[in-house]
């Protein structure tokens, strides 16, 4: 199973970009507001990982939108997550296995 929560453990941070470039803004967004709790480093992880420019605007997006239906959070980071899985069932990434670390 891959799921949102396993992001910073399976993907390389060097992917992040790649992985994201396909993800609609406004999906990256919502998915972001809503990475409160356990999910809050996915978010960190996911930022840290771009350009400092692009992070900072995701930032304040996620600060104007404010909070986020918890139903459309987890469409959007399932949304993310099918992505990164098409790039990596196309082998455009690897995705790191847990045994990997």
């Amino acid at each position: 199973i891959f799921t949102f929560a396993h992001v910073p453990q399976r993907l390389d941070p060097r992917d992040v970009p790649k992985a994201l470039r396909g993800v609609d803004q406004a999906v990256l967004v919502r998915a972001l507001a809503g990475a409160t709790g356990p999910l809050e480093p996915v978010a960190a992880f996911l930022l840290s990982a771009m350009s400092q420019r692009m992070a900072a605007t995701l930032r304040e997006e996620v600060a104007a939108l404010g909070k986020v239906r918890e139903k459309d959070a987890e469409a959007a980071q399932t949304e993310i997550v099918g992505a990164i899985r098409d790039l990596a069932d196309a082998g455009e990434i690897r995705l790191r296995m847990e045994e990997d670390e």
